[in-house]
């Protein structure tokens, strides 16, 4: 690499590609097409910063992929004075052949970074970012209760232990206490099953205080209105509001409904070759934890909406599935929900022909 005289980018732009990973960043600095910088340094903002500064240029446009690291290195750079921009890596052109290594990968964020061809990521204020950690962590939580269970029932299987009649097999106070006190015939499988008890009771005790902090969480001003609005939908409860809320946000930024589509992944990918187009299944790209509650809410949404019940079952005869038929019901009740927060007025229910406001219902409120 040619030295260039640090004075080279004083009162100019520059250009900072990043490439972040857990023991040590990669950065590439560039200022009008000059390679200034590129090296490997650990990972600390403020060296980072202090490295940047030495440049005394007039401004700094940095850029990383979004991933594991989080947004605390956007908020340093921004605390700095530097425009910093977080793109996810799935919208990264594609530069060069196919070998990948952190020098090219710094190199070509700063170059695409220059020539204003990546796409900036929304970033959350860290007041949303905990909320969203909240909703998130009770997820996980729920998420390893359901993994203890299964634990729970494969070791019943395994060693052929049914439960007796008139104890059914959902979690109930006489089903777990049934497991609880079950006799083996060694002391090492007695020892198994209490420890996968405690951890069922312990987790099924985080989610409840969890769950708990989210409803608190839905009453404050900032989402009280908003909840109220989703809640009236068809098979979205208050936690199930949440966490579309705290996902999405400002639903301002998506200019147009197929906006809100593709950030959840759920337009349909495309693939065209002179005049023949194949559409294929959706892109998965985007945010898989929305993605997911959508489509959960659109099977409750068919069974009460006449209309969204039509285009279900018109979908499921286009395409043979009613998975993939469903997932088109999703698509349209994002576009749904977008309008309702923007508008601020209720979800319009279609019933055989009728409109109606949706009242919503106690049912819908624990989802």
């Amino acid at each position: 690499m040619r030295k260039v005289d640090t004075n080279f980018a004083k009162g100019k732009s520059i250009y900072v590609g990043i490439d972040v990973h857990k023991k040590d960043w990669t950065v590439h600095i560039m200022c009008e097409g000059e390679v200034l910088y590129h090296g490997t340094i650990s990972p600390d903002a403020e060296r980072l910063v202090q490295l940047i500064k030495r440049y005394k240029a007039k401004s700094v446009h940095t850029v990383y992929e979004a991933g594991f690291s989080g947004y605390w290195l956007h908020d340093a750079l921004e605390a700095a004075g530097f425009d910093s921009m977080v793109t996810p890596p799935s919208l990264v052109p594609r530069m060069g052949g196919r070998v990948k290594t952190d020098r090219r990968d710094s190199k070509k964020l700063a170059t695409l970074l220059m020539n204003g061809f990546l796409r900036r990521l929304h970033i959350l204020t860290p007041e949303e970012r905990a909320h969203r950690q909240l909703v998130r962590t009770r997820n996980q939580i729920e998420r390893n209760r359901k993994r203890t269970q299964a634990q729970i029932k494969s070791m019943l299987i395994f060693y052929g232990v049914r439960s007796p009649k008139g104890i059914r097999e959902r979690w109930s106070t006489a089903y777990l206490q049934w497991v609880e006190h079950l006799q083996w015939d060694y002391p090492e499988l007695k020892a198994s099953m209490e420890t996968l008890v405690k951890l069922y009771y312990y987790l099924d005790e985080q989610l409840k205080e969890l769950t708990k902090k989210i409803m608190d969480l839905a009453e404050t001003e900032k989402y009280r209105e908003r909840v109220g609005l989703l809640i009236k939908i068809p098979g979205i409860g208050i936690y199930t509001a949440m966490s579309l809320l705290v996902e999405l946000q400002d639903v301002e930024r998506f200019r147009k409904s197929e906006h809100i589509a593709s950030y959840l992944g759920l337009t349909p990918s495309q693939r065209s070759s002179g005049e023949r187009i194949r559409m294929g299944g959706i892109t998965h790209c985007g945010n898989p934890h929305l993605r997911t509650r959508f489509i959960e809410s659109s099977w409750t949404l068919i069974r009460y909406d006449k209309n969204m019940r039509s285009t279900y079952e018109r979908l499921k005869h286009q395409t043979g599935s009613g998975t993939k038929a469903i997932v088109g019901v999703a698509r349209r009740l994002s576009t749904r929900v977008r309008r309702v927060l923007l508008d601020k007025s209720p979800y319009t229910l279609y019933d055989g022909g009728r409109e109606s406001i949706s009242k919503g219902s106690r049912r819908f409120i624990i989802k």
